[in-house]
This record gives structure tokens, C-alpha cells and sequence, in this order.
């Protein structure tokens, strides 16, 4: 149980995404690219534009190609993202922090 990761998962959203939307989808076929979650697991992602503006969210659900999201993770600002947005199981500070956290005596 807990935070979970998978190597190089890369993908893009299916669909746009408001800036409180608190589910997405990817585009077909690539959500088993990321990590399937039991009850209290979770994993982070990073969404980008062509722009380069980025928002971490916490993905607390996943079935298939639909992930449910909290948003504005890690010091970043939940923001609109379009279509073919990249989303990506990127390392982060947050998740870095908990496994620190986990190996503190």
C-alpha cells in the first residue's frame, strides 16, 4: 500500500482538462503504462503543455485509461491543460520526501 511507481510511463490526455477537474483521461490503450492502484495507493504525475507550464497531481484511482486526480501537488497551481497535454510518472520532490520519510528511523 502507498506510493507506487512504473518505469518511463508517458502518454497525453485524451481530452482537456479544466483547472478543477478532478479526473482525466489518456489517450487509449496507454493508462497501463502507469501503475495499477489497490485501495490507499497512489502515485504522482506531471501534466505539460507545449508551453511548458507543468502541475503535479496525486493519482488516486485508476481504471484503464481513466485517472482520478487531486490537484496542485507539490508547490504547483492546478491550470487548464488541452488535449494531447503530455502526462508523465515523473520523480518528485514529494514522492523523494516520502520515501525519505519511510526510512527515517
Amino acid at each position: 500500500m502507498g506510493l507506487k511507481f512504473s518505469n518511463n510511463a508517458t502518454t497525453t490526455l485524451a481530452d482537456a482538462v479544466s483547472s478543477t477537474a478532478t479526473s482525466f483521461s489518456v489517450a487509449a490503450g496507454t493508462g497501463t503504462l502507469f501503475p495499477e492502484l489497490g485501495v490507499g495507493d497512489y502515485f504522482y504525475a506531471t501534466l505539460q503543455d507545449v508551453s511548458g507550464n507543468m502541475e503535479i497531481v496525486k493519482v488516486t484511482g485508476r481504471t484503464d485509461d481513466a485517472f482520478t486526480v487531486t490537484r496542485a501537488q507539490d508547490g504547483t497551481l492546478a491550470i487548464p491543460f488541452l488535449a494531447t497535454s503530455r502526462v508523465e510518472l515523473r520523480m518528485t520532490a514529494a514522492a523523494l520526501q516520502e520515501i525519505v520519510d519511510a526510512l527515517a528511523p
